[in-house]
């Protein structure tokens, strides 16, 4: 079989969600895709979890870490074993819709597209265990003159054509995954184009690592400044932008 896409899945102390990721991309109904989950040097029993449920799925690579090494690491691990066409991401808490892939792969027909993306829904889960979930949907198109605004792309929603956009690496940054969009939309010139269509699910967890909205506007100026090679006043301006346009969410 021809991979065609190749989805990378990073794993940590993820029990709890990690069946429900691997379900939905099983699920797919576009079926030449391989999937490179790899374990973090997980401590709770997540690998047993995934081994128990990939073991007859030909589609699966397992990439076990001696030792933990963060999400950047990991992706990039898996970047490196795709043989596929087409990269996309789907964290280990997170869901697909049966049709993720077949949406991203029909906008493509007699068109050449570098990246793509979809809308989803962040959804979670409050006290009393009932789900609550709002739908988030990006521009159509997001190139050089809005991708600076805000991070519109969570990596769940991507889909990436290699043969376009050529070699990427994620870097050890925080934000990682905005700063490889600016590094491809903006300084590589390439563009995303949404599929128009609801297919992601993206889970906001207690441990959420933006949380904290002080520190995470402290860290997106930090960013801006460093990314932008930007003065006090331009990434403070890049930075209340960013606020403003992540509290419409």
């Amino acid at each position: 079989m021809t991979v065609v896409v190749s989805i990378i899945m990073p794993c940590f102390n993820a029990r709890n969600t990690i069946i429900s990721s691997i379900k939905s991309v099983q699920a797919q109904t576009f079926k030449d895709f391989e999937c490179i989950i790899i374990d973090d040097n997980s401590r709770d029993d997540s690998l047993l979890l995934i081994q128990n449920i990939i073991y007859q799925d030909k589609r699966f690579k397992l990439i076990k870490l001696d030792k933990n090494r963060g999400v950047s690491f990991c992706r990039n691990s898996g970047i490196i074993s795709a043989k596929g066409r087409y990269i996309t991401f789907l964290d280990s808490d997170d869901i697909w819709d049966s049709n993720f892939i077949f949406h991203n792969l029909e906008i493509r027909k007699n068109k050449d597209i570098p990246i793509s993306h979809s809308s989803y829904i962040r959804f979670k889960k409050n006290s009393f265990y009932i789900l609550e979930g709002i739908i988030i949907r990006p521009p159509n198109i997001i190139d050089s003159k809005n991708i600076l605004q805000k991070n519109y792309l969570p990596l769940l929603s991507v889909f990436i054509d290699r043969r376009i956009v050529g070699d990427f690496i994620f870097r050890n940054i925080r934000p990682e995954d905005y700063d490889l969009w600016i590094e491809l939309i903006k300084k590589r010139n390439f563009y995303s184009e949404s599929t128009k269509k609801i297919n992601c699910f993206y889970r906001i967890s207690q441990n959420q690592r933006s949380k904290n909205k002080f520190y995470s506007l402290l860290r997106i100026y930090n960013f801006y400044k460093l990314k932008v090679n930007s003065n006090f006043i331009i990434s403070s301006f890049y930075a209340l932008r960013w606020t403003i346009f992540n509290l419409k969410d």
